[in-house]
């Protein structure tokens, strides 16, 4: 499921790789991660990949998927 989040504390480029990282290991291909609209596209179960951005300490909420 393609899936766009908007997340909040992302403050630079290790923050963007720090939750690239996780949401791989979590088994979700990233198709884009967009710092200055703090944005990012994944293609993954969208509930899972929440919880797991916001266990180390960012904000995520779902804006579209289909």
């Amino acid at each position: 499921m393609k899936v766009k989040l908007e997340l909040s504390g992302l403050t630079c480029q290790g923050c963007v790789n720090t939750v690239n990282s996780v949401l791989m290991k979590e088994g979700a291909k990233v198709l884009s991660i967009d710092l200055n609209s703090a944005e990012i596209e994944i293609d993954g179960d969208p509930e899972k990949l929440v919880k797991a951005i916001e266990k180390f300490g960012y904000s995520a909420k779902i804006v579209s998927q289909n």
